[in-house]
């Protein structure tokens, strides 16, 4: 009877580690990099998301750099969206990526350092689907020319 039980749980617990998705460093094997001239940016994350969630990461931008933002994510999520909003009370948007055709990138020169906010929002799925997916988002930055 022990052991009946004993396999009964190791069977249960097998089950759900195969079901279970690891996106630990999706953003890095999935994003597409900038050219050799950006540096990685430890800012960079990856993320497990189920559809018709909207998800939110802090970033610091420096003066006197420039950035590239990258979003990756798993085909089955479609057209994800991120937004990039000025961290204060107004959350200022600067980009939409819905309103430049879904692009998975954006270059942009930064005049001073500030706060930004990075939203991810996944289109709604199937009725009933509760399978979550791996997004990423990719940080690159080097010094403005």
């Amino acid at each position: 009877m022990n052991r009946f039980i004993l396999y009964t749980i190791f069977f249960h617990l097998l089950a759900i580690t195969a079901l279970s998705q690891d996106c630990t460093d999706y953003h890095q094997y999935h994003c597409t990099y900038a050219d050799y001239t950006y540096f990685y940016s430890q800012q960079s994350k990856s993320l497990l998301l189920p559809p018709g969630q909207k998800s939110e990461m802090n970033i610091i931008v420096y003066a006197g750099e420039e950035y590239y933002i990258a979003l990756c994510a798993h085909q089955k999520l479609g057209n994800v969206q991120f937004r990039i909003l000025e961290d204060s009370p107004k959350r200022t948007e600067i980009y939409d990526n819905a309103k430049d055709n879904y692009s998975p990138s954006i270059s942009f020169a930064n005049q001073r350092t500030r706060k930004l906010i990075i939203e991810i929002t996944t289109p709604s799925g199937k009725p009933g689907d509760k399978n979550k997916y791996c997004a990423g988002v990719l940080v690159e930055f080097k010094k403005k020319s």
